[in-house]
């Protein structure tokens, strides 16, 4: 933890003491970057007050020259939120939940890092099987951001808009670390931690000017099916993969509580584990 999240931990301790003195809030929640030990020299704190009644209308406040952002939250609300860290039931043709989800995804972020004020120190909010729900959660919705971002990318990609397609690129780069980060166990906080919680990258960056075979895809095939796999793991036998075509680029796998579908734009193919595994197999034969 470097002084600026040190200074800001101190802070953070004497706001929840005044306002847990004062009967203003039941329970006093650290939430975001500096929940998990990170700050810069300009950051702010984020604190939320567990209230019970009416919630009062805070505003921002600044604490020995440190802005101090408050919130109140009701329990029900907060119940609500790990209520959804405890199953992950998402079928294909039921995508209702995972829509309710992905739209909560920031508080359920703020959840994952929060640590509630006690007794002198902070202690997690959440248990380890609520931890590993906003895991899969994360894992699935950086998924989805990647296929949605992939199949922007092979049109553009087809259509030879050069340009574009490295803006997408480089946004294709950012989701695929945070994706590995979440399939990490990492909370996903925002690109400017990255790579704080990534380290250096390990791999050459996306590059679409080997387009005319498409291999330059194969890399993001193998990092979303890898990080799909790290959190949940096949042990079938390897089988043939179906026929996709060719140019194989864009097709993308997804899970849901009703198994493996390999996707690419509107088109969702179900398939078995072990022909996952053998997909995988068929797009890791130019390298790792």
């Amino acid at each position: 933890m470097n002084s600026s999240a040190r200074r800001r931990r101190e802070i953070a301790n004497k706001v929840a003491q005044a306002l847990l003195a004062s009967g203003e809030a039941r329970e006093v929640w650290l939430e975001g970057a500096l929940a998990c030990g990170f700050a810069h020299a300009a950051s702010d704190i984020d604190l939320r007050g567990i209230v019970y009644g009416p919630l009062p209308a805070w505003e921002s406040r600044i604490v020995d020259g440190v802005r101090v952002d408050l919130q109140a939250t009701d329990p029900q609300r907060a119940e609500e939120l790990r209520h959804l860290l405890r199953s992950f039931d998402v079928c294909r043709d039921d995508l209702g939940s995972f829509r309710q989800v992905r739209a909560s995804m920031h508080d359920l972020m703020s959840l994952r890092t929060a640590l509630s004020y006690g007794s002198g120190r902070w202690d997690p909010v959440l248990g380890p099987g609520e931890r590993q729900g906003y895991r899969r959660w994360a894992v699935a919705d950086q998924a989805e951001v990647a296929a949605s971002l992939a199949e922007d990318l092979t049109g553009l990609v087809e259509d030879g808009l050069a340009e574009s397609a490295g803006v997408v690129c480089r946004k294709l780069e950012t989701c695929l670390a945070a994706l590995e980060c979440a399939t990490a166990g990492h909370p996903v906080l925002g690109d400017k931690w990255l790579p704080l919680l990534a380290g250096a990258p390990s791999r050459p960056p996306i590059d679409p000017a080997r387009a005319g075979t498409w291999e330059w895809f194969r890399p993001v095939q193998r990092r979303v099916t890898r990080a799909l796999l790290g959190c949940w793991p096949v042990n079938d036998p390897l089988r043939t993969p179906p026929n996709l075509g060719a140019p194989d680029a864009g097709w993308l796998p997804q899970w849901y509580a009703d198994g493996w579908f390999l996707r690419r734009g509107d088109v969702h193919i179900p398939i078995t584990g072990g022909q996952l595994l053998g997909w995988l197999s068929t797009v890791s034969t130019d390298g790792a």
